[in-house]
């Protein structure tokens, strides 16, 4: 069973500490996107960052490219325990892999700030349609002010990553995100 519904502020604070870690993988090199998981209590018991572009260390998956910030904040807390109770809040919609390691360890809730129209877990699977998901409540983007703020922050790095296909899906969901990119 998913955690009880959250008050709106709620969201917006831990997706504000997501977007905040998604700066700082940016300053470090990385991808910009964070992720915090929080328990029941709103209790921040985890937080990552993508750190793809940086180096392992015995705290930090690194240099790998499974370094996504959701698997940072895996890899840390180890044994996941109560994850039905769990939220992880994400500056971007989960990839398959992270979502699908959410939805392996039975994490409660799934929010994020802003839609990944082309490596979002979303573009190839209904969430509330798989199995694994069935039992996880997914937000996303409750905050379009915060959704604007991460949409701002990724497009760099999508048009910079993804194929051509995958740009035009970005600038098609985010046009005022996207114009000034390069």
């Amino acid at each position: 069973m998913p955690p009880a519904r959250l008050d709106p502020a709620t969201h917006r604070s831990h997706l504000q500490e997501a977007l905040r870690l998604a700066r700082e993988a940016q300053a470090a090199g990385s991808s910009p996107v964070g992720a915090v998981l929080v328990d029941a209590r709103g209790e921040v018991i985890a937080r990552g960052r993508n750190r793809v572009g940086e180096a392992q260390s015995p705290e930090h998956v690194g240099a790998a490219s499974v370094a996504h910030a959701e698997m940072d904040v895996f890899f840390s807390v180890g044994k996941v325990r109560d994850a039905e109770h769990l939220t992880l809040y994400t500056s971007l919609e989960p990839c398959l892999m992270c979502g699908g390691a959410s939805a392996l360890l039975g994490v409660g809730r799934v929010v994020w700030a802003t839609d990944d129209p082309w490596g979002g877990s979303g573009r190839l699977l209904a969430w509330s349609d798989h199995p694994a998901m069935q039992d996880t409540d997914v937000v996303p983007c409750p905050d379009p002010e915060l959704e604007r703020e991460g949409a701002r922050l990724f497009a760099p790095e999508a048009r910079r990553a993804f194929p051509e296909e995958g740009w035009a899906l970005w600038r098609e969901r985010y046009p005022a995100e996207t114009a000034d990119v390069k």
